[in-house]
């Protein structure tokens, strides 16, 4: 990807009736020129400019996504493609090669139907479709999560470290679906053996710090700026069908987002690698 060259047009009469025709007809590469500090028209220039920057960089992240996400859905719809012109062409033959067939097309059709719901909660929320307003209480929620953890997995050394009566304010569903996605991830990316922690802690007045972790191969250093990008994969030999849809902790960033808050990744290879954010109280 290259970012597009950008011209700037002289504040002239023609240059600003040009200017004009462009962005009616949809260019975001236009600019206008610098004005005398301190008129009206240099202040209504930068407004249009920093409008015009602000569009050009939705759009830009409106194509990526898509670009993405068309080479996600492009890997299923493939196989469900080619099982199809099999079954066409006479095949399969017997029935456990027919077995394996519907198997692998409900596989694929499974993973797509995953990946297009997580489009739609990103979609929900990149629309602000989230209600925290809800007195949550976290700990009774994060020893949830951690039983989960446990039934899924019952050989893993898992630890939930927080103080009874920890209520934040929020959305009870959005807080559990981020918490479980960051637990869910640090389960599929580490051994077995590897422990996952869950701590809460009170930081001062108004906010509570989560903390995900785990002591499993951790992140290299170059990968934690881009581990909440949507679609980004670590390590890029994995297929979708080994893991997630790559949405999970973009997903999660857009929850944090919403309550106010950031979430950052601290990782140390061969240590482990732990996720980090916070919540506001119910009395902040």
């Amino acid at each position: 990807w290259r970012p597009p060259i950008v011209k700037t047009v002289a504040s002239s009469g023609q240059g600003v009736a040009d200017l004009e025709a462009a962005i009616a007809a949809g260019s975001t590469t236009r600019r206008v020129a610098p004005g005398a500090p301190g008129t009206e028209a240099a202040r209504l220039g930068a407004a249009i400019n920093t409008m015009l920057d602000s569009t050009a960089a939705a759009q830009d992240r409106l194509r990526r996504f898509v670009a993405d996400a068309s080479h996600e859905l492009r890997t299923p719809l493939t196989t469900l493609q080619g099982y199809s012109a099999l079954h066409l062409t006479g095949g399969p033959r017997t029935a456990d090669q027919t077995d394996d067939a519907m198997r692998r097309i409900q596989g694929e059709a499974t993973r797509m139907s995953r990946i297009v719901a997580d489009l739609l909660s990103l979609t929900d929320l990149d629309s602000g479709g989230i209600a925290p307003t809800d007195q949550v209480d976290l700990s009774d929620l994060l020893r949830d999560v951690v039983s989960d953890v446990r039934a899924v997995q019952p050989g893993r050394p898992v630890k939930l470290v927080a103080s009874d009566g920890l209520v934040v304010t929020g959305d009870r569903d959005r807080i559990l679906q981020a918490v479980t996605a960051l637990t869910s991830n640090a389960v599929r990316h580490t051994p077995e053996e590897a422990a996952v922690t869950v701590r809460a802690t009170r930081q001062g007045e108004g906010w509570v710090r989560v903390e995900v972790s785990d002591t499993g191969p951790g992140i290299a250093a170059e990968h934690l700026p881009h581990l909440f990008e949507r679609f980004y994969r670590v390590d890029r030999s994995r297929s979708r069908a080994q893991g997630g849809t790559g949405l999970g902790l973009a997903i999660t960033k857009r929850i944090i987002e919403l309550h106010g808050s950031t979430i950052r990744a601290e990782s140390t290879p061969n240590v482990g690698t732990i996720i980090i954010f916070e919540l506001p109280t119910a009395h902040s």
